[in-house]
C-alpha cells in the first residue's frame, strides 16, 4: 500500500481536474504581467480572493509582491480546508478507509481490461509494483499514480500557494479557516460511480506523459494572471466528463458561495485562497460573485 503525503490529499482534489483534464495543447498570446488575485468590494469592506496552484516547485518562489502585500493586510485567511488544523494521521486513516475496497474486490475486477492493461504499463514505468495498489478503488489509484508522477517531476504540495500562505499565517498568528473539510473532499471521490472512477483513472493514465508540459503551461498562465489562457487550459476538455466536473468543481463553487458571502458581510479583511480552477469560467466564483452584485476587481 502506497502512503501519500497528507498534503497531496487536498491538493489533488482540484489538481486532478485542472491538469489531467487538459488534452489539447492550447497556444495563447503573452499576457500583461498580473497576478491571480482579486479584491471583492462591498459596503462592509474589502475581501481578497486568490487563485492557488496546489502543487509547485521551490523555483516558483517568491510570489508576486501584490500577493504578499495583500496577505499582510489581511486579518485572517480561509482555505478550501483548514490546513493548519488538519491532522495527517486522521487523513491517512480516512484515505485507507474510503480508498480501499472493503468487499475484497480488486482493481482488475472493477475496471475494463483495456484500462487495467494501461495501468500495468504505467506502474511499470513508475517503478511501482501493481500489487501495491491492487486493492485500491479506481479513484484512489488515479490519485496515487498522479502523486507519484508529480513527485518525480519535483512538484510538492508543501510549495503549493495555499500551504505556503497557511504556514505564514501560522507564523504571524493570523487565524485561519476552511470552506469544507478534508473528509468532505475525500468523500467527493468516494461518491463517484465506478464508471466515473474508471474514467478518472483512464484519463490520468492516458495523460501521464503530458503532465509536466501541461502543468508548466498552467503555472505560467497563473503566474502572469492570464485568466483567458488559464480558463482554456483548465476547461479545455471538461465536456468529455461533465458529470465528474459538475461534482468536483461546479457543485462545490455553489456550495462555497454563501459561505464566502458571509465572510464578505462580516467585514473583517480576509484572504480567501482556493484552487485557481474554481475562479475561472461561467461557473467560477468570480462570475458567481459578480452575478450577486459584488464588485470583483483584479489586482
Amino acid at each position: 500500500m502506497i502512503k501519500l503525503p497528507h498534503g497531496f490529499v487536498c491538493a489533488l482534489v482540484c489538481f486532478w481536474v485542472g491538469v489531467v483534464a487538459l488534452v489539447a495543447h492550447v497556444e495563447a498570446p503573452a499576457a500583461q504581467e498580473k497576478s491571480f488575485l482579486w479584491q471583492v468590494r462591498s459596503d462592509k469592506g474589502t475581501t481578497y480572493l486568490l487563485g492557488s496552484i496546489h502543487l509547485l516547485k521551490r523555483e516558483n518562489y517568491p510570489l508576486q509582491k501584490i500577493i504578499d502585500d495583500s496577505f499582510d493586510a489581511a486579518k485572517r485567511l480561509v482555505f478550501e480546508v483548514d490546513i493548519n488544523n488538519a491532522r495527517p494521521e486522521k487523513i491517512h486513516q480516512l484515505m485507507l478507509q474510503k480508498g480501499m475496497n472493503s468487499d475484497g474486490t480488486t482493481l482488475q475486477q472493477n475496471i475494463s481490461k483495456e484500462t487495467y492493461t494501461l495501468l500495468e504499463d504505467r506502474t511499470t514505468e513508475l517503478g511501482l509494483n501493481i500489487g501495491a495498489i491492487t486493492l485500491l478503488k479506481p479513484w484512489f489509484a488515479a490519485l496515487t499514480i498522479q502523486a507519484l508522477k508529480l513527485q518525480k517531476l519535483g512538484f510538492d504540495s508543501s510549495f503549493g500557494v495555499d500551504h505556503y500562505l497557511a504556514r505564514r499565517a501560522q507564523q504571524a498568528g493570523k487565524p485561519s479557516g476552511g470552506l469544507e473539510t478534508t473528509e468532505f473532499q475525500i468523500g467527493l471521490f468516494d461518491q463517484l460511480s465506478l464508471r466515473e472512477q474508471e474514467l478518472m483513472l483512464r484519463q490520468t493514465l492516458k495523460q501521464l506523459d503530458l503532465l509536466e508540459p501541461n502543468v508548466d503551461r498552467i503555472v505560467q498562465s497563473w503566474s502572469t494572471g492570464d485568466v483567458s489562457s488559464l480558463e482554456r487550459l483548465l476547461l479545455a476538455s471538461m465536456r468529455e466528463y461533465p458529470e465528474v466536473y459538475q461534482k468536483l468543481m461546479v457543485d462545490r463553487n455553489r456550495r462555497w458561495l454563501p459561505k464566502i458571502e458571509q465572510i464578505i458581510q462580516q467585514g473583517e479583511r480576509t484572504m480567501i485562497v482556493v484552487g485557481a480552477a474554481h475562479l475561472v469560467g461561467k461557473d467560477g466564483l468570480i462570475s458567481l460573485l459578480r452575478a450577486r452584485g459584488y464588485k470583483v476587481e483584479p489586482l
